[in-house]
């Protein structure tokens, strides 16, 4: 196998379409309306659609941030690179490994959600079927290792697969909504559009926060910035574009999924079938609807292409990960054997295989000693927590690069961030306090490995005296 050479991703290699894919997949439209929105219309109830047309808007203010930095920086460094010419070498160290942190733990609950959570919830609802408590087991290996598979072939491959799985989920989205809304005929109304169903802005808020994180994904793949063609174009455009088609998808899957259950008993919906002991997040009331609606033929295809969803969701932040870690690796604040590039394929393979058999031990020990639902609960939170901190971290950086740049407005640099920073700390307030479990473990995992990673880097960097390389991204 041909794997001794180091330093050099496949230039030129991802052109906007494959570029969209990953953006779209780290979404996972599917995905996110089995679990993001389902939590969000435990709190928002029958004005979900509201929580998600206010988060659209809130979005624009989070991407505006990776939006204006793609302007001036590619790099597989993503983040980690923006921030390292923003703020310096220490302060983008520190969230690199934030972020990376993230998409990491994203990785282990996206196979933990579907092999121990989601696919056992579809065999009780609509088979009767319990499975064997241990059988998410073997297959969480199996499907950790299916992800690892096309991320270490190439990343045309992936991304290629990510877009076309990511053209379907939409699709069947939209179908299953018009139909919905169709049928419904009178029973359409603008009332899921106003407070009034959640009783108050209040639950609707707290509902807008998870709506938000469900749509925050595409940022990640600033990180495939060496493998793209015009990336300074390409990257800012998938950016904002999957950002604006997913966000139109979720308000109308959100209102035709409201209207077909019933304004008034959204109270059940995140439940979805008591009968079967689920807990909150659990349930699956998309697909319930679509077997309601269209019959088994389409509740069957949103069942495959949920499972597809989070793959692709699985696989999305695995790329990212493997090319922010290689990036740091290159520069060296991580192991320089990360730093490997396929001989063939051009990946980043050591870091790929790294992540990915880590990624399934920790997924593993999360399930086994929490359960899968909290153990999935332990990793989402972790990743967001960080992914948050990520952000905030950059949205702080933005303004001190661009007057470096000396192209500053203070609209874009300055303005648009802090107001992002702002709903940034409204978020980790509402979504994460007060903590419960396994919520407060979550938190403190993630404070720990940021305060070691802030110590561990300060005390290398002034050991080493080390001068970070700048020649690997394309910038100013």
């Amino acid at each position: 196998m041909n794997d001794t050479s180091a330093g050099h991703l496949k230039s030129n290699a991802v052109g906007f379409w494959p570029l969209l894919g990953q953006a779209i997949a780290m979404i996972s439209p599917l995905g996110a309306v089995a679990a993001t929105m389902t939590g969000s219309a435990s709190i928002a109830l029958g004005s979900l659609p509201l929580a998600y047309l206010i988060a659209i808007f809130a979005v624009l203010f989070w991407i505006n941030t990776p939006y204006q930095y793609s302007k001036k920086i590619a790099s597989a460094g993503g983040f980690y690179t923006y921030n390292r010419n923003g703020a310096g070498q220490y302060y983008g160290s520190i969230s690199g490994y934030v972020l990376f942190f993230s998409y990491y733990m994203t990785y282990t609950n996206a196979i933990l959600f579907i092999t121990a959570v989601f696919i056992p919830g579809l065999f009780e609802i609509f088979f009767g079927i319990t499975l064997t408590a241990w059988i998410w087991i073997p297959v969480l290996i199996a499907i950790g290792l299916l992800v690892l598979l096309p991320a270490y072939l190439g990343i045309e491959g992936s991304t290629k697969y990510s877009l076309a799985s990511s053209i379907i989920q939409i699709a069947l989205l939209v179908i299953l909504s018009l139909t919905i809304i169709v049928i419904k005929g009178p029973a359409n109304t603008l009332e899921p559009f106003t407070p009034k169903p959640a009783g108050g802005f209040g639950p609707v808020f707290v509902g807008m926060i998870l709506a938000i994180f469900s749509m925050s994904g595409s940022s990640a793949v600033v990180s495939l910035g060496e493998e793209a063609k015009q990336p300074k174009r390409n990257i800012r455009n998938a950016l904002l574009i999957s950002f604006l088609v997913t966000g139109v998808v979720f308000v109308l899957t959100s209102y035709a999924l409201t209207i077909g259950w019933g304004i008034s008993n959204m109270n059940t919906f995140a439940q979805s079938n008591p009968a079967a002991g689920l807990t909150v997040g659990q349930g699956v009331p998309g697909i319930i609807e679509a077997l309601k609606y269209m019959g088994m033929p389409m509740a069957i295809a949103m069942m495959i292409f949920a499972v597809n969803s989070l793959y692709t969701g699985s696989l999305a932040p695995l790329n990212s990960a493997a090319r922010m870690f290689f990036a740091m690796s290159r520069d060296g604040i991580a192991p320089k054997v990360f730093a490997k590039t396929h001989g063939k394929y051009k990946t980043p393979h050591v870091a790929l295989v790294f992540i990915a058999f880590t990624g399934i031990l920790v997924s593993l020990i999360a399930g086994l000693a929490m359960g899968p639902f909290n153990g999935f609960l332990y990793l989402v939170t972790a990743s967001a927590v960080a992914l948050f901190i990520g952000h905030i971290m950059t949205d702080i950086s933005l303004p001190v690069a661009f007057k470096k740049f000396r192209e500053f407005s203070v609209l874009k640099h300055a303005v648009l961030p802090a107001i992002s920073l702002v709903l940034l700390l409204i978020g980790i307030y509402y979504s994460f306090f007060p903590p419960t479990y396994p919520t407060n473990i979550a938190i403190i995992t993630a404070v720990i490995f940021m305060v070691a990673v802030a110590i561990g880097i300060n005390v290398y960097l002034r050991n080493g005296q080390r001068k970070m390389p700048t020649s690997y991204e394309s910038d100013f």
